[in-house]
């Protein structure tokens, strides 16, 4: 018997950690608070910008923003939005392919300093004829701040392997 429920064995005394639920797991409804949070810096925003070669003024220039409607930097929306998203993959780590978005909306502004937390809710949950190793899970998360204002909202869906379809999570090494 497996005295350790978020760990496999692997071998004698030995254990891996289990990421991940299976997708006869999931059910709709189900809603999920992913943790840690993140504190994300006005440093992370400049250098997402440098990534992405996002020239807005309004992401690293305090003296430009001032001027602006929040009157200070506002973090790079692509970097919220991969933060948010990036949060549950504890949860989904069985996840095959990501499907796409429905949608993707930002309804208040993120800052340097801000700490971001994840919620996820299960919309959908169905059976895909073309991948009999997997299902179709369709999910809404919600990116929200230390002051529990919402961020974000993702609708997304992926394919979550089935159980006993999930060899990439059973390597020891």
């Amino acid at each position: 018997m497996n005295p350790f429920s978020a760990y496999v064995p692997t071998g004698e005394k030995r254990y891996r950690e289990r990421f991940g639920l299976d997708f006869e797991q999931f059910v709709a409804g189900q809603k999920f608070k992913h943790r840690p949070g993140l504190t994300l810096s006005q440093q992370d925003s400049r250098d997402e910008c440098l990534d992405t070669l996002n020239q807005q003024m309004l992401h690293f220039d305090e003296q430009f923003a001032a001027h602006g409607e929040w009157k200070k930097c506002l973090m790079d929306s692509t970097l919220t939005t991969k933060v948010v998203l990036g949060m549950t993959w504890k949860t989904f780590a069985k996840r095959v392919q990501l499907l796409g978005f429905d949608e993707i909306t930002l309804p208040k502004p993120t800052f340097g300093g801000d700490t971001l937390y994840a919620e996820s809710e299960i919309l959908e949950h169905a059976a895909n004829p073309d991948t009999p190793h997997a299902g179709r899970v369709k999910v809404r998360t919600l990116g929200r701040n230390q002051r529990g204002e919402t961020v974000a909202i993702l609708v997304w869906e992926a394919l979550i392997a089935r159980a006993g379809h999930d060899d990439f999570t059973r390597l020891d090494y």
